[in-house]
């Protein structure tokens, strides 16, 4: 009877520290969980914002700071002795390890980070206003991107396979997010190194400014040029020359592919403002070159570079306001005097008028010159500008050529690209009163290809007041405040069955790696028109590439029933996908 309770007593002890022991196991976990959710979260807030200034921003790090302590008390319970014994089972150890192993390497990632926003923030601080100096920051700065990307490199969260949901879709999570992390890096690192190329010269590249009130395919029309000189950080702009006095003889410089087989009867090479009738900007930078080389006065270029006036606005929002002719232009005011103001205040006095893009331009690039800015803040609004096609950059030396093409700063198209321009027809400057919308619906076919309906909506929303040269009419046909347009539609390489209905069909054919289509439209003032395009896409195109327009206001993108937010560069998965 003795030893049946002692037995008893044992068995009672050893139940309830088992169930002690599996209470404070779970604890660990759960608490670990906790920690691990909320490192994440503060992961996910930095990275959502994340830009150059906003990373050395104080807020940033404390928040980088705030998830590394998240993931050391995780560490810290996973690795508890208490824990030691879950290990060696056969399903349950295996998810202990793969905790373990996934809590280490977003502690280690979490440390390469604050390690590269310490040496950020010390390049942050450093002044502006050398050139040579402001060369060395650059290569810094990709030496620091460098760092960044090794130490992500080494970071191995695991193998997401053969574990609970959970636990494998964190992993997975933390997988992306480390190859994201990796990626922007290396594009830092390369940006940073093209740059430092390109300030230390000597070639001077092109400059052409892009006014927005008068579109062409993914820019601007080229109203002014100017050369843009480079040696060793610093930097300084020729005479701005409106492109209207640089209208070259027929046939001095011929346009060749694609440009010459779709676009014959405007002789792009031979006037600026016939430039940018294709997205794919390099087909019209290496023409914009060819074509300076013949302008009196002007020299060989290394490069073009186009910027209109939401380019100029984010860069007014990193130097300040400038003022030209008596005029101040801040990132507030810049669109309405550029788009609008500037012509109202001259009227149709051709003789005074001149288009200010450029010289608001060499306005700002003086002040760049002069070091009153904030590297963070001029590397956070260049990369926007650039992803929405309003700052674009190409240049003729192949491995330059190449850094440009790979961070998509050179407007390039690719062979997944969908694209839909603009191209003003009616000698007015009317765009910035032109609303477009366009609703793209894929529905999957039996062999792997895709139909795909293309509704693209444009508005007229002028009154046709003003100067006749800002509403018109100034070509035979219209009324003022009409609009004649080009629309122009690029579709993924290898697209076929394709077929426009709306306009006046005068396109169909190749643009670079894509398929193109185009129509004419005359949008009468407070009236809309209705362009569709219908094509069957490639067997197991699964994403495609929404190209931005460089509209003011934004051209508006839905893919299957998805509103893209902003007019920038985007992979949108098809549905079904």
């Amino acid at each position: 009877m003795r030893n049946w309770a002692r037995r008893r007593i044992v068995v009672t002890l050893s139940v309830g520290l088992v169930s002690l022991w599996v209470l404070v196991c779970g604890w660990l976990v759960l608490d670990a969980r906790s920690d691990v959710a909320s490192g994440a979260r503060e992961l996910r807030a930095v990275r959502r914002d994340a830009s150059i200034a906003t990373l050395v921003d104080p807020t940033a790090r404390s928040g980088l700071d705030r998830a590394g302590r998240h993931f050391d008390d995780a560490d810290h319970n996973l690795s508890s002795p208490v824990l030691a014994p879950l290990r060696i089972l056969p399903v349950v150890g295996r998810h202990v390890r793969a905790a373990d192993r996934l809590v280490e390497g977003a502690s280690v990632g979490t440390a390469a980070a604050a390690d590269a926003l310490d040496d950020l923030d010390d390049l942050a601080d450093r002044p502006t206003d050398d050139g040579p100096a402001r060369v060395q920051t650059l290569r810094d700065l990709a030496a620091t991107a460098g760092q960044a990307q090794e130490a992500l490199a080494r970071l191995d969260p695991g193998s997401p396979e053969s574990l609970f949901a959970p636990l494998g879709d964190a992993i997975a999570e933390l997988a992306t997010q480390r190859d994201d992390a990796a990626r922007a890096a290396g594009s830092l690192e390369r940006t940073s190194l093209a740059l430092a190329s390109l300030l230390d010269g000597p070639d001077p590249y092109l400059i052409l400014g892009a006014n927005n009130a008068e579109m062409r395919n993914g820019s601007g029309m080229f109203l002014s040029a100017a050369e843009l000189a480079f040696s060793q950080g610093d930097l300084a702009m020729g005479d701005v020359r409106p492109t209207a006095d640089l209208v070259l003889r027929a046939g001095a410089v011929a346009a060749e592919g694609d440009l010459a087989r779709n676009w014959p009867w405007l002789e792009p090479g031979r006037d600026f403002r016939q430039l940018g009738l294709t997205a794919n900007f390099p087909q019209s930078a290496q023409l914009a070159a060819r074509t300076w080389a013949e302008v009196p006065g002007a020299s060989d270029v290394g490069g073009v570079i186009s910027i209109d006036v939401d380019g100029l606005r984010s860069l007014l929002r990193v130097v300040g306001p400038v003022e030209v002719d008596g005029v101040e232009y801040t990132s507030d005011t810049v669109r309405g005097e550029l788009l609008r103001q500037q012509y109202q205040r001259f009227g149709d006095d051709q003789d005074v008028r001149r288009d200010q893009v450029g010289e608001v331009a060499r306005a700002v690039f003086d002040r760049l010159e002069a070091g009153e800015w904030e590297l963070a803040d001029l590397a956070t609004e260049l990369a926007d500008a650039v992803q929405g096609r309003h700052l674009l950059i190409w240049s003729s030396d192949p491995a330059l050529q190449k850094t440009w093409a790979d961070v998509g700063a050179d407007g390039h198209l690719d062979e997944r690209s969908v694209s839909i321009g603009l191209i003003n027809r009616s000698a007015n400057k009317l765009d910035s009163w032109i609303e477009t919308e366009a609703d793209l619906v894929s529905v999957p076919g039996g062999d792997g290809d895709r139909r795909v309906t293309i509704t693209y909506v444009v508005r007229n929303e002028a009154d046709g007041s003003g100067p006749a040269y800002v509403a018109g009419p100034n070509i035979d046909g219209l009324e003022a405040g009409d609009h004649r347009a080009l629309v122009v539609v690029n579709l993924p390489a290898g697209s076929t069955q394709v077929v426009l209905e709306g306009g006046r069909t005068f396109l169909a054919g190749g643009d670079g790696p894509t398929v193109v289509v185009g129509a004419e439209v005359t949008v009468a003032a407070g009236a809309q028109v209705t362009v569709t395009v219908t094509a069957r896409l490639p067997a197991n195109l699964s994403a495609i590439v929404i190209e931005p327009s460089a509209r003011i206001p934004r051209a508006r993108w839905t893919v299957d029933g998805t509103e893209i937010e902003r007019d920038r560069r985007r992979v949108v998965a098809l549905a079904g996908e």
